[in-house]
């Protein structure tokens, strides 16, 4: 219903009254009056003065700015994605955090092997047992941290890490040494090594990695291709901080 509400003062050039709202959507006031409050507190639309009516408010606006920059990323870090792949001839990601305890994949570029790791666009995975969500979770608030080290922390696979102290103590080594890994602990059997991409305040805002299946591609090989993936990560990094500075002066 919220949605619904949504997509009708998105759809109309003035801004519409409880009642218009109800009406249209062929449902009570009360209900539609309940669905007003939640989305104004928050942000989602906001009322005008004039006959007391409704349209969309700024937190859709910010949305759409982060919806923006994300497109912009994935196809910035394309190139990178390629790039890795051609170097690993395993399959590369593109990665971005999500609260909470979670990324979503923004792009891909797959191994030309007929096996290979696979992961969908759009998806989610739990941040904890995958590298690029490591190599996120690793630089979040202590706050977010703590909620995510608190778990409930589940077993996936049996290499999956479910005591506390064991993760936090992952996320310590990839802030040390500037790069996360997974073995295994989230899909059996694939390995998978990340590192963090910043903004030009140097905010880590996204994480790109290498995965492929353990038989081929194991922790040992993961290990050996980090310094390239850092690389990768450092010359996306640069280059956004670039374009950044480029529409400042535009």
């Amino acid at each position: 219903m919220s949605l619904d509400v949504i997509e009708m003062l998105a759809s109309s050039r003035e801004p519409l009254t409880l009642g218009e709202i109800a009406q249209r959507l062929d449902l009570s006031k009360a209900a539609i009056h309940g669905v007003l409050s939640n989305l104004e507190a928050r942000r989602y639309v906001e009322r005008v003065s004039e006959r007391g009516g409704y349209r969309l408010g700024h937190r859709l606006w910010e949305l759409g700015i982060v919806a923006g920059e994300s497109i912009e990323l994935a196809k910035v870090a394309h190139a990178y994605l390629e790039r890795l792949v051609g170097i690993s001839g395993e399959s590369s990601q593109l990665a971005e955090y999500c609260v909470p305890g979670e990324v979503v994949y923004l792009d891909k570029v797959n191994s030309p092997n007929p096996v290979q790791a696979q992961v969908h666009v759009g998806r989610r995975a739990p941040a904890a047992y995958v590298a690029t969500g490591r190599a996120l979770l690793a630089f979040q608030p202590e706050a977010e941290i703590e909620r995510a080290c608190r778990g409930p922390l589940h077993k996936y696979t049996a290499k999956t890490i479910t005591d506390p102290k064991r993760l936090r103590r992952e996320l310590e080594l990839t802030r040390e040494r500037g790069y996360s890994l997974n073995h295994g602990e989230y899909r059996g059997e694939i390995v998978g090594v990340a590192a963090p991409i910043r903004d030009h305040l140097g905010n880590v805002i996204a994480a790109i990695s290498i995965s492929g299946p353990e038989y081929r591609f194991s922790v040992e090989r993961a290990v050996e291709f980090a310094p390239a993936v850092m690389a990768a990560a450092e010359d996306l990094s640069r280059e956004l901080g670039q374009r950044f500075i480029q529409k400042r002066h535009a």
